[in-house]
């Protein structure tokens, strides 16, 4: 495994959020190893859902992947980050058919057609949402942990992502607003790629609708990783100023910093320890 490749492919993790490189103060190495590049790989192939213009060629890169991860299983992985994730004790004992979900429903993603309300939009997002809490909470807590509290999480998380990427999502003629609410709002897919009165209406009205679902999951029973928990608070409160503000989408945006973040963080981190007891010795 190259080292170098692996540590840039973390470092490129960090940067794509402020506070994770925060949360990093509070891991252990074999921690950062493990936790770092299941996230790391995880940005990966979300990367190319949200990237990639053509579903054709998002396809191929998802099925490399997928061929990636069944070579892992087997002692036989190339990719640095798959490397270093099957080397591991705890990551390599998860069953391949938990790795595998993720990018089987990140592939039928790619032809999902544009969703009519909130509900459908939900509803779609969520098998990709489901594997990737499954996966993740069998990383952090153990096999059979309960991960659907971290599924809604996620599930809302994913959606906040592709409503910020709103430029990008439009570029691809895609919209991250369901087609109900741009129909409410006189809106098209491209004319929501510009700022103006419609759009800001159309914006605040899904940062309500995310930030009332997102709420309800943040109350949920069961255990989130440290990363999730920190995105959590990012997008709680991104999603309350937005329906406040006059222009939601800078609102969404705003990056979280500060000693305030640093001392939830720290925290978050105490939780997390706890509750990774707790699930692995029930």
């Amino acid at each position: 495994m190259s080292g170098g490749a692996f540590e840039d492919y973390l470092t490129r993790w960090r940067e794509a959020g402020p506070q994770r490189a925060v949360a990093w103060m509070f891991l252990h190495q074999d921690e950062r190893i493990r936790y770092g590049a299941l996230a790391a790989l995880e940005h990966e192939w979300l990367k190319v859902l949200r990237e990639v213009r053509e579903p054709q060629v998002a396809a191929a890169r998802l099925g490399w992947w997928r061929e990636e991860l069944q070579r892992g299983s087997h002692g036989q992985a190339r990719h640095p980050l798959t490397q270093a994730l099957f080397a591991d004790t705890r990551a390599g004992a998860v069953p391949l058919a938990s790795w595998l979900a993720p990018v089987d429903a990140a592939i039928i993603a790619l032809t999902a057609a544009a969703p009519a309300d909130f509900a459908a939009q939900c509803a779609a997002a969520a098998p990709l949402a489901d594997a990737i809490a499954d996966l993740e909470s069998c990383i952090w807590f153990g096999i059979g942990t309960d991960s659907r509290r971290a599924a809604r999480v996620i599930l809302f998380a994913h959606l906040a992502t592709r409503v910020r990427a709103l430029a990008v999502e439009v570029e691809h003629g895609r919209s991250p607003l369901p087609m109900n609410l741009l129909a409410r709002h006189g809106l098209t897919v491209q004319g929501s790629g510009r700022d103006s009165p419609l759009r800001r209406a159309a914006l605040r009205d899904y940062a309500e609708a995310l930030e009332r679902d997102l709420s309800v999951a943040a109350k949920m029973p069961g255990p989130l990783t440290l990363f999730r928990t920190i995105g959590l608070w990012r997008d709680l409160g991104t999603l309350e100023r937005a329906v406040r503000a006059d222009d939601p989408l800078p609102a969404l945006c705003a990056p979280a910093h500060g000693l305030r973040n640093a001392l939830k963080t720290w925290r978050a981190a105490r939780t997390w320890r706890r509750m990774a007891q707790t699930e692995s010795n029930p």
